[in-house]
């Protein structure tokens, strides 16, 4: 239940994290067929019975053009066919990382490299680094500007993590890559971690100084 100050979601934020989950993480437990980039078929998630009654072609062009953090592509096929996906966040295997998104080759096209995240969080991170979870990548900002349209990160995080791309690039025993619209992602070690030696600084955006790790 939401409190007088606090007011629900409009629908227009409800199917546009009705859809994000899907694209990212729900595909293949609702039996879409997932394409290695990402895609799928607009009909056939107008056809679904659980996205049908909220979802037109009218709709999804809004939910794309309106979503300031532009998460996702619409397209048409050379085949004729209407396409879409999330551009990142994933979670699902069947998606791979040299087919959706755009491999990064060298230092200068990473000046920065941004993860926001919350004190609650920081110990953990201060012993384990950095990880992708469920998630296939460890996300990054372009920018440290936490705005709510920084695509990246939340605009309330509290803490910042800067990456040492250059360490990265220099020991090569991680892939970076750019989402279509221009988030940083990394993989990480083979087990999803981005250790604290390939941090650069830690700031606390409260206080402004750096932090020890």
């Amino acid at each position: 239940m939401y409190s007088a100050t606090r007011k629900p979601p409009s629908n227009d934020v409800r199917l546009s994290k009705k859809l994000s989950w899907l694209l990212r993480h729900g595909l293949k437990k609702e039996g879409f067929q997932i394409q290695s980039d990402g895609f799928i078929k607009v009909e056939d998630l107008l056809k679904h019975p659980n996205y049908c009654r909220d979802f037109n072609m009218a709709t999804l062009e809004k939910i794309v053009q309106q979503d300031a953090k532009q998460r996702y592509t619409i397209r048409k096929n050379p085949m004729g066919y209407w396409e879409i996906r999330a551009n990142q966040g994933h979670s699902l295997e069947e998606i791979e990382s040299d087919k959706c998104l755009q491999l990064i080759k060298d230092v200068q096209e990473v000046p920065l490299a941004v993860h926001g995240t919350y004190y609650r969080h920081w110990q953990n991170i201060k012993t384990m680094g950095l990880k992708s979870f469920q998630r296939n990548h460890v996300h990054f900002a372009t920018s440290d500007l936490c705005s709510k349209n920084t695509s990246g990160f939340r605009s309330d995080c509290q803490i910042l993590i800067y990456l040492n791309v250059e360490k990265i690039f220099k020991e090569c025993i991680m892939k970076l890559y750019r989402s279509a619209n221009n988030v940083i992602l990394c993989s990480g070690l083979e087990d999803g971690t981005i250790p604290t030696k390939y941090f650069l600084k830690v700031i606390d955006r409260r206080t402004g100084q750096p932090l020890d790790y």
